[in-house]
């Protein structure tokens, strides 16, 4: 009987070390501090980092073709998946709040990943920003390193990240960008 109650003291010690790595795991990557794992809080590039890939040709839901050069210096990108409720709780929040930025429609670009609401997600955006979906979304997402969602990012005119948040990005930040 001692041989199984030590079986049993072993197994139970062996979970709680187990338990408590994953916790301290767990709390490491979400504050991103895990080898590896993408940087700045916005799940893609942090600030201060060019998109991966420089050049991108897109076609917005208006019909334009909208590329990595033509977006104005300061821009303000934002990336939306539906079925995420982060991305669901900031859509009316980011819609409300792009006005009292001063920025016209294209100088915020809206990215809205592809899935089975992103029509609605698009009509609310193209209110206040250029919409791109479908596939033209992922090959932006893509060109930013965006692997998480939502994301609120600026952009620079030579193609460099100035913020990246999971949130709305303060219209103080926005307009000192």
């Amino acid at each position: 009987m001692s041989l199984m109650g030590a079986a049993v003291a072993l197994v139970g010690a062996i979970a709680l070390l187990n338990l408590t790595l994953t916790y301290g795991l767990i709390r490491r990557f979400r504050a991103g501090a895990v080898p590896g794992t993408p940087g700045g809080p916005g799940d893609g590039h942090g600030a201060g980092t060019a998109p991966t890939a420089q050049d991108f040709t897109v076609v917005t839901t208006q019909g334009r073709t909208v590329g990595r050069n033509d977006l104005p210096d300061g821009v303000l990108v934002a990336f939306f998946s539906t079925g995420c409720p982060p991305c669901a709780a900031l859509l009316p929040r980011f819609v409300a709040a792009v006005p009292g930025l001063g920025l016209p429609a294209p100088a915020v670009l809206a990215v809205v990943a592809p899935g089975p609401e992103d029509g609605e997600y698009a009509r609310a955006l193209e209110q206040v920003a250029t919409v791109v979906t479908g596939e033209d979304a992922a090959v932006v997402a893509e060109a930013f390193g965006v692997v998480g969602y939502p994301v609120v990012c600026r952009l620079a005119s030579d193609g460099t990240v100035t913020g990246a948040e999971h949130e709305l990005i303060a219209p103080a930040a926005a307009a000192a960008s």
